[in-house]
């Protein structure tokens, strides 16, 4: 491949990446903004039901992103190995993803994907099992008690 088409692949996929953060974030301010919105707590059936599916869902999310950030990480080195090359000696594109790819593609990249999906799994969780309603709060019951 030559180093064109591998920039014009890590700029797709960066895109991609950039899409998934958008639907994570997203999806994640609708749930929430949904379980505080409801003005019932849901029943024991209903967060049976929303773990399921928000679980599929937040699997799904991290297995696609991270696959493409191993692809995308992948597609760095092919460009790294070839920044001695004629095509790319002195070239300002080269220096720079050269330069970058030490610090996009790196371990804290991949564990804050890993982290960032986990912390907002618990949160979500645990707003779907804790959901209950003002009164049931402030006695202090739960959904789960009955």
């Amino acid at each position: 491949m030559t180093p064109y088409e591998l920039l014009d692949l890590i700029l797709s996929l960066s895109n991609r990446l950039d899409t998934h953060w958008t639907l994570f974030i997203t999806v994640h301010l609708a749930l929430i903004g949904g379980i505080i919105y409801v003005d019932r707590p849901l029943n024991r059936k209903e967060k049976i039901v929303a773990t399921f599916v928000y679980s599929g869902f937040a699997y799904i999310n991290y297995a696609v992103m991270k696959r493409q950030f191993d692809f995308l990480g992948s597609i760095y080195e092919k460009l790294y190995l070839m920044k001695d090359d004629a095509c790319c000696i002195n070239n300002p594109v080269m220096d720079y993803m050269v330069e970058s790819y030490g610090t996009h593609i790196s371990t804290t990249s991949l564990y804050s994907i890993l982290i960032v999906h986990l912390a907002m799994f618990v949160i979500v969780i645990a707003s779907i099992f804790y959901d209950g309603s003002k009164s049931d709060i402030v006695d202090g019951k739960s959904d789960l008690d009955s």
